[in-house]
Formats: structure tokens, sequence, C-alpha cells
């Protein structure tokens, strides 16, 4: 806060922070959950034109639903649950930490860089999965890529959906295939799609994640397959990908960490708390008269210009530039 404050991000403006501990107890029973509530009234009480946090998922929701009603923006470093991305809720969240659809982004322009222009798209029937697959198809021509088949498997019984699912997206002629599962839904699909042929040399796989310890696992287990399968020889058209934190060579990384490294155990909201104050900023810079727009700001009357495109400000984070969709969501830059 004192960066932002000395550096004048706000000009006229003097940010204060009000902390309130919505989690003061190690239970989390009903008790825990009427603090929460009680903790995000109190807060609110107070006049803040701004929230960041809460420390889990379940507990942001709280809160997120509360600001959004009263057209207050709320950022989030923690909360990547994917129902926060459904804006008749959640109007005026938003968050610094990506979810798995951010995945789709990169597995695409993966994909265009190799010069595959056709792709099928396989997905967990839940709000992860479906949520995966629509980003797909609506990025998928911002590439020139073609999604040529998509289809949902059960995430409860992926076992029983996994053939149908498998035959579905490769007869519609699809090669290369973006699997939206993790966990045992796709070691499920990666097993089928060993037994029914489809890890030949003609078939690409994109995965989220790295599955190879529990797919080795239950290849190792003769009640998983009917057919022996040698992991080395079969899985080696596997593209998997994942989150990298460390971008250590990066400049904006390197200088985030510098000044990362000088602050206390409490700064852990740092890139919320700038992507705010820079989005306060702007809005008070498209404002008429300045001094109007910081007691409008003060009061809360700018809510209805605080919506997630809002803070779309160029600000540089941990994890390179932060530029969010109109979910409210981190996409790529």
């Amino acid at each position: 806060m004192n960066d932002i404050n000395t550096r004048g991000v706000i000009p006229g403006a003097y940010v204060t922070l009000i902390e309130k501990d919505s989690f003061p107890e190690a239970s989390v029973d009903q008790s825990a959950v009427t603090d929460a509530v009680y903790a995000s009234v109190t807060l609110l009480q107070q006049g803040v034109i701004g929230v960041i946090g809460d420390v889990s998922s379940s507990w942001t929701s709280l809160s997120a639903l509360m600001t959004s009603t009263l057209e207050i923006p709320q950022c989030s470093f923690t909360a990547s649950a994917v129902a926060f991305s459904d804006k008749t809720q959640y109007k005026y969240f938003f968050r610094t930490v990506p979810t798995q659809v951010i995945m789709a982004d990169v597995m695409l322009a993966f994909a265009a860089k190799q010069g595959w222009s056709k792709v099928g798209v396989i997905y967990t029937d839940d709000p992860v999965g479906q949520q995966f697959c629509q980003h797909t198809i609506i990025q998928a021509s911002n590439s020139n890529i073609q999604i040529t088949r998509y289809q949902a498997f059960s995430q409860e019984n992926p076992q029983q959906d996994a053939a149908s699912s498998l035959y579905n997206v490769t007869t519609g002629g699809a090669r290369v295939i973006l699997v939206a599962a993790t966990g045992n839904a796709l070691t499920s699909i990666m097993l089928q799609a060993a037994e029914m042929g489809y890890m030949e040399n003609d078939y690409v796989w994109l995965l989220i994640g790295d599955p190879t310890i529990d797919l080795q696992s239950a290849i190792d287990s003769p009640i998983n397959s009917s057919t022996p399968i040698d992991f080395n020889s079969t899985y080696n058209g596997l593209f998997m990908f994942d989150t990298w934190l460390a971008l250590y060579g990066y400049p904006p990384f390197d200088q985030f960490m510098d000044a990362w490294s000088g602050l206390d155990s409490k700064a852990l909201a740092y890139s919320c708390m700038m992507v705010m104050a820079e989005g306060f900023s702007h809005t008070i810079a498209n404002t008429t008269n300045h001094t109007h727009g910081l007691e409008q700001l003060r009061a809360g009357d700018l809510g209805q210009y605080m919506t997630p495109s809002a803070f779309n400000v160029g600000y540089v984070g941990p994890e390179g530039p932060m530029v969010f969709d109109s979910n409210g969501d981190v996409t790529t830059a």
C-alpha cells in the first residue's frame, strides 16, 4: 500500500488498507461460516471501495456475492473455482490466479505453431471441462484452427464413456486431440486410447498437467487393462501443459521478485492491490472532472464502471502481463 501511495498511482488520493480476518478459527463448522459472513459485512460497512481476498474459493464466494450486489470490485489471488466466471452472480469479481481454462490458449497456440489446422476436443462433462471446450471453440478461429469434433464424457464413470467418446472424436477426422481432463478421468481416457490403437504415430495428444505417474501405476495394475501396454513405447505422442510459476530470466518477473523480497508476509495480495489501484486511476482519468471523480470513487458512485474490463491496465505481475477476459479470468496477452 505504501508503494501505491508513494508512487501516486491514484493522483490526489491517499489509499488506506483495512484488514479483516474472515477465518479466525481452525474449524470449518457453521460458526466459522457465520464468522466469515460477519467479517465481510463489517468490512463492507466501513465504506471500502474495493475488496481483496478471500483465502479460498469457498470463503471467497461468500464475500463475492455481496460485493457484486453492491457494485464493489473484488480481486482474488487464490480463488480458482470455475464458478466465479459466472458474471450473472459475480459481475464485479476478477482474479490474478489463472484457471485451467487458460491452458486452451496455450494448447491452441502450440498446435498453430506446429501447423496443425484441425483439432478434436475431449472433455469431462463438468463445469471445468465445459468451459474449457467452449473457450477452445471460441479461440480456435483466432489461431486459424478448425475444431473438427468435440465430445464430452462422464467425470463419474470415465471408464464407461471413454471408448465411445474416443471413437466419436476420431471418426470426425481428428488426429490432434486436446483432452480437458485430470486425475482418474485423464488416466482412463489415455488407457482406452492405447487399447483402441490411438497412440500410433498418426495421433498427437495435448494434455493438461503431467499424468505419467498415475498412468504408469494404472498400467502396472492388471485390472485396468485387458491388453498389456508398454509405457515407454506406447505413450510417445503426448504433449503436457502446466503452469510455470518461476519465470526467472524474464525481466518483469525478476524486477517484481526484487521488490517482493522486501515485503513482509502480509503482502501476498500485492498484484491484486496494484491492478485495482491502476484500474481506479484509469477510471478517474476518464471522468470530466478529476476532483469530482475522486469524490465519486470515495463515495462508491463509480461502481457501474468497475467490472473486470476496467482493470485491463497493462499491469505486469509475477506471472507476466495481467490481461482479463470478460469473465474476470486471466488470459494470454
